[in-house]
């Protein structure tokens, strides 16, 4: 009994920690088809942080050059990019699109990755009465919500877009402790949930 009440809460200290993950794109990003050019703002990016091989579509560029503003990759497998002032670019965490050099997707800030989850509300927790388990945000979003078992099995996954308040049915949930696993694009937090009914 003992290994497995370790066991629970060494689970419950694992998941209760806050996770955040978030892109980060150079801001300035050219080709020339052949090759792509990163600039990065000066002590924003170490080299050892940046991937070896970036990916455009099909094609492979592998980074020949890196310092502290600039880094170059140059074409190893694929073609030519064959419009190279509009590419998406894959650096294994995620994509970063560029139009003319300047990035076009967006990148969240780490003032607006607080803004977004300070204001969360999972309530209530624990649930005590009811069926329905209640997901605020601070503004409206479009979110991936994932509820777990303690032994990591998925147990509920629903979606939310654009809203501020989402419901969870949990009524054929038995009473334990799930993990509530919250994904805004590639930013996550995991919440911990108590069912005691």
């Amino acid at each position: 009994m003992k290994n497995y009440y370790f066991l629970l809460m060494l689970c419950i200290g694992l998941f209760t920690t806050k996770s955040l993950v978030a892109q980060s794109c150079p801001p300035t990003g050219f080709s020339n088809g052949t090759s792509l050019y990163f600039f990065y703002d000066t002590g924003t990016s170490a080299c050892v942080d940046r991937p070896l091989n970036v990916s455009v579509g099909a094609s492979v560029f592998s980074r020949v050059y890196c310092d502290d503003s600039y880094s170059r990759y140059d074409l190893t497998s694929g073609s030519a990019l064959s419009n190279p002032s509009m590419f998406t670019a894959g650096f294994g965490y995620g994509t970063c699109e560029y139009t003319n050099g300047t990035l076009t997707n967006e990148v969240l800030s780490i003032e607006d990755i607080e803004a977004l989850f300070n204001g969360l509300k999972v309530y209530p927790n624990p649930l005590v009465s009811g069926n329905d388990l209640f997901v605020k945000f601070n503004t409206s979003v479009s979110a991936t919500l994932n509820l777990y078992d303690i032994t990591g099995k998925s147990v509920i996954k629903d979606q939310t877009s654009n809203s501020m308040v989402k419901p969870m049915s949990l009524v054929n949930l038995p009473n334990g402790v799930y993990l509530l696993k919250i994904s805004i694009d590639n930013l996550a937090i995991t919440k911990k949930v108590v069912v005691m009914r």
